[in-house]
């Protein structure tokens, strides 16, 4: 009995990433696939290009070439689809929030987000 094993589900794919910030290129002609149910460790020195990698899968860095998919989307439309944005969320080392804000602002980002909670509240 031939019982070919099913192909798993591509949850985000990079294709010939290539990202630079007008200096030396920080990464080239990268390929990943990470599948549903696997767990992944981007491991690497200081300086080796793993937040830069991390942040150009999230939409947050612009590339110079190829492309990246979550779930089947571009992640350059993820900004146009809320659905596919409400499919993940992302914790940075050591707890990285958004520089622009404060702590307390941090938390209530997702409240305001998605709660429907009086502005007294989130202040």
């Amino acid at each position: 009995m031939n019982m070919a094993m099913a192909k798993p589900e591509t949850l985000i794919s990079v294709r010939g990433l290539t990202v630079g910030f007008g200096g030396p290129t920080i990464l080239e002609n990268i390929d990943l696939d990470i599948y549903r149910g696997e767990i992944v460790a981007i491991v690497g020195g200081s300086g080796t290009g793993k937040t830069v990698l991390m942040r150009s899968i999230l939409g947050l860095v612009r590339y110079q070439s190829g492309s990246v998919a979550a779930f089947g989307t571009p992640v350059t439309d993820i900004g146009t689809d809320g659905r596919l944005a409400n499919r993940w969320g992302v914790l940075f080392q050591h707890g990285a929030l958004f520089s622009s804000l404060t702590v307390s602002q941090n938390v209530a980002v997702p409240m305001r987000e998605y709660l429907d909670l009086p502005q007294s509240l989130l202040d």
